[in-house]
Parts: structure tokens; C-alpha cells; sequence
């Protein structure tokens, strides 16, 4: 994804929230209309605040199945420690593309009595991803093998100010 937006050609995502379901072929289900269409496929953490099939596998599928992903990380449900993990997990299995988020309040989900971790917010995590792939190190400092080639994006919310 990262050379067809450099480039400058217009470029598309679709996102797919993972089935809450044990089998791979119920993800391809959702993806593979998509394979030609979309130059990559978005794979939700947790939409809605609600358990799905995880974010990093259903990445992985896809990617195995010729479908380019785009790992969504969020912030609500796992600490640092997690996180990093991830972000190593997700370099080992070739996955590139990475969405960075905050995560919707579990209050809004339907298991409102979960307890949301925000160890991290969107911004550190941006930036314990682009260390890895830039210093390879983790923000401890310690040397992290191997190579990170992430594409890392965020979102972003834009809203009018209040009228006063």
C-alpha cells in the first residue's frame, strides 16, 4: 500500500470487521469480493467495542491469502508490554500496514463491565512502532532483531469548534 500512495494514484481500503466466528473461511467470505477492488483491506481490533476474531490472525489470513492487510491496533485492550508484541508479531508474519487508534470505551460495547487499558495512547504507539522500524529498539532500548518495514497511519477526527 505504501508504493501505490506514493506513487500519488488514487488509492482504496475497505474495512472488514472479522466474524465472530473460529474459522478462517468466514473472513475470507467477507474479503475475497474485495481482492482486486481494494488495493488493501483494513481488519477492525475489537469494532464496536465488541469480540471478534483477532485483528492480528484475521491480518494474517488475508495476507496469506493474497489479500493486503491493514493491521488495526488499538490502545484499549492491551498494555505496552502487549502491544510491542504485536508490533514484533505483526513484523514477523509480514504484515506492513498498520492503523493506529485509541479503540472505542468498552462501555459502549456489548460487554460494558470490561476494563479498558489505555496503557498507551494513539500517539505513543505511533511512536514505539516507528522506533522499531526506524532504531530497531523498543522504547526500553533493548535491540530488537530482524526488520520492521511498517506503513504506519492514525485517523483522525476532525470537528468544527463549538460557535463560541
Amino acid at each position: 500500500m505504501e508504493t501505490a500512495i506514493a506513487s500519488g494514484r488514487f488509492v482504496i481500503t475497505a474495512e472488514i470487521t472479522p466474524p465472530v466466528s473460529c474459522s478462517p473461511d468466514e473472513l475470507l467470505a467477507k474479503a475475497t469480493p474485495l481482492k482486486g477492488l481494494a488495493d488493501a483491506v483494513n481488519v477492525t481490533d475489537g469494532a464496536g467495542a465488541r469480540a471478534h476474531l483477532g485483528a492480528m490472525a484475521a491480518a494474517t489470513i488475508l495476507h496469506q491469502n493474497g489479500i493486503e492487510p491493514v493491521l488495526q491496533l488499538t490502545c484499549r485492550d492491551r498494555n505496552r508490554l502487549a502491544l510491542q508484541s504485536d508490533l514484533l508479531g505483526a513484523a514477523a508474519l509480514g504484515i506492513h500496514n498498520l492503523l493506529v487508534l485509541r479503540g472505542d470505551d468498552p462501555s459502549a460495547g456489548d460487554q460494558p463491565d470490561a476494563k479498558p487499558v489505555f496503557d498507551l495512547d494513539s500517539g505513543a504507539l505511533i511512536e514505539t512502532a516507528v522506533r522499531i522500524r526506524d532504531r530497531g529498539t523498543l522504547p526500553s532500548g533493548r535491540k530488537v532483531t530482524g526488520k520492521a518495514d511498517f506503513f504506519v497511519g492514525a485517523a483522525d477526527m476532525p470537528i468544527d469548534p463549538p460557535p463560541d
